[in-house]
């Protein structure tokens, strides 16, 4: 079968922005330390370690990014769950040293917007750029960079994993230092490897079908 390519992206590149207020909520699953063993508050951004993602990596030197997602559940399907189906069973080392963190905004964002009527002025639907496989990321990844080009702080999509929420790719070069604030007091943070909060991890892949092995 013949993959669909993605559109290249125009030239000028004229996206619709939206602007995240400073104080927008962000949800982020990760470990809590770096490769080089300090912590990770959730504030960091990836140089570039790791396989391609949806829009990253580009630049030369490489633009850092930072992902995310607009609610808890999400921030879960975009990482633990990303690649789960109905009827799977999930490894407990998947999950059980990962820390699900809330991070706030201190400034305005600007971001590109590749969802709803941001897609529609830009000539596509999900499906060209937004709901595609990892075997296309060599061409969204050009998406990304456009929008670098065009002075966004980072770009907004609807998750493909839970396409009712937005997620987010911000660009290390455009969100410098202090843009990104941990909240380790919310309730919705969460670390896995404590009963309670991998109930509630469990809670949420039930929703899909998805079992994720408890602790032995």
């Amino acid at each position: 079968m013949v993959t669909r390519a993605v559109p290249a992206p125009p030239d000028p590149f004229d996206p619709l922005w939206q602007v995240l207020p400073a104080g927008t909520l962000l949800y982020r699953v990760h470990e809590p330390t770096l490769p080089d063993g300090s912590a990770n508050d959730g504030t960091a951004f990836n140089p570039g370690v790791g396989m391609p993602m949806r829009w990253s990596f580009f630049g030369d030197p490489v633009v850092p990014v930072h992902y995310s997602a607009a609610s808890p559940e999400a921030a879960v399907h975009e990482s633990i769950l990303h690649d789960a189906i109905p009827g799977a069973h999930v490894s407990q080392a998947t999950w059980v040293r990962k820390v699900l963190t809330v991070l706030a905004t201190t400034r305005d964002l600007r971001l590109a917007q590749l969802h709803s009527d941001g897609l529609r002025r830009l000539g596509l639907r999900a499906r060209d750029l937004t709901d595609t496989d990892a075997d296309h990321y060599a061409g969204t990844v050009e998406w990304a960079e456009a929008a670098h080009a065009a002075g966004a702080d980072g770009v907004v999509w609807m998750s493909r994993q839970l396409n009712s929420v937005q997620a987010y790719c911000l660009f290390g070069d455009r969100v410098g230092e202090g843009a990104l604030v941990d909240q380790p007091d919310h309730p919705d943070a969460r670390v896995f490897a404590t009963p309670a909060d991998s109930e509630w991890l469990f809670a949420v892949a039930a929703r899909m079908r998805v079992t994720l092995r408890p602790f032995t």
